[in-house]
């Protein structure tokens, strides 16, 4: 599944959780907070995607108040790296349940300004549009307006690449501001990774 790229870029420097949504929306692992992206944690993550069942129909407010819900609660309990706040919303569909377009974008925009407010957190929304069928107006909006960026994929032979290199957009967007503030002084070192040719491991 595509989701894979996505914990795959993940280091022991974040926290993660995962939202699944069709006509409601639920936390893989029952999780209550974001917890730290171990090699484990990723490896609990990705046997939960795999044994995700595909139906019903498509609910992105429900989607997006449980995504919410859980930052609240890492927030609230002060659970967090510190650094970026990010929400990446992926979406083969069209909205087709629950509140409407107008709705979702109103629930994006209060969210994000409450935690701006509540807890002087800026969180951005990057929005992925997979193939023909996927909702772009919803989507692209919620990225726009919290900063964030939207990319729409086309389903083709090369879609994980075009997947991949899709995912790098929010790598660029936070890199553009890594040496600044808080994070002058920051140094992190992560679990060993492979390269892409899957020959060698390293750390950084």
């Amino acid at each position: 599944m595509i989701i894979w790229v996505v914990i795959d870029t993940l280091s022991v420097a974040d926290k993660v959780a995962v939202v699944t949504f069709s006509t409601t929306a639920s936390v893989l692992n029952d999780q209550t907070m974001l917890v730290r992206a171990t090699k484990e944690n990723k490896e609990k993550i990705i046997a939960a995607i795999n044994g995700i069942i595909v139906n019903g129909s498509t609910n992105f407010h429900a989607a997006f108040t449980e995504a919410f819900n859980l930052l609240s609660l890492t927030f609230e309990n002060e659970s967090t790296t510190g650094c970026n706040v990010a929400v990446l919303f992926m979406t083969d569909g069209q909205l087709t349940t629950g509140p409407g377009p107008q709705e979702v974008i109103e629930l994006v925009n209060r969210k994000a300004e409450e935690f701006q407010t509540d807890f002087g957190r800026k969180s951005t929304v990057f929005s992925f549009s997979l193939g023909k069928d996927a909702d772009e107006v919803v989507s692209k909006t919620i990225a726009c307006n919290t900063n964030g960026i939207w990319v729409p994929i086309e389903e083709n032979k090369g879609f994980a690449n075009d997947m991949t290199t899709a995912m790098s957009s929010y790598y660029k967007l936070y890199a553009l501001g890594l040496g600044d503030g808080g994070n002058k002084d920051f140094v992190a070192w992560v679990e060993p990774y492979e390269f892409a040719d899957m020959k060698n491991k390293t750390g950084t």
